[in-house]
């Protein structure tokens, strides 16, 4: 399996992601039995995630996937990783996705 990497927004501290945003992801990851190494980004480091199309966090990269919002990453995560447990919220909102 590809680590898992995870930009999460930081201040000052890059050891404390405060965005509640983050949290559900990792949250999610944690349901999933999934680690991710966390990659400390700032607001002023736009360009840092520009390539994986998105202006702000939490973005996660599984190998060459990249996924940006907290819902379509506990989306993605249902879709990517089938044999852990099931975060049934995500599947719940996105019916389309064959549940």
């Amino acid at each position: 399996m590809t680590a898992l990497k995870l930009f999460e927004l930081v201040g000052t501290d890059a050891e404390r992601p405060f965005s509640p945003f983050c949290w559900r992801t990792r949250m999610a990851l944690a349901h999933k039995g999934l680690g991710a190494e966390s990659i400390p980004w700032c607001f002023t480091e736009k360009a840092a995630i520009a390539p994986h199309n998105s202006e702000k966090v939490p973005v996660l990269l599984d190998g060459d996937t990249a996924v940006a919002d907290s819902w379509a990453i506990a989306a993605y995560l249902e879709d990517s990783y089938p044999d852990r447990p099931r975060c049934s919220a995500a599947r719940a909102a996105a019916p389309w996705r064959g549940c």
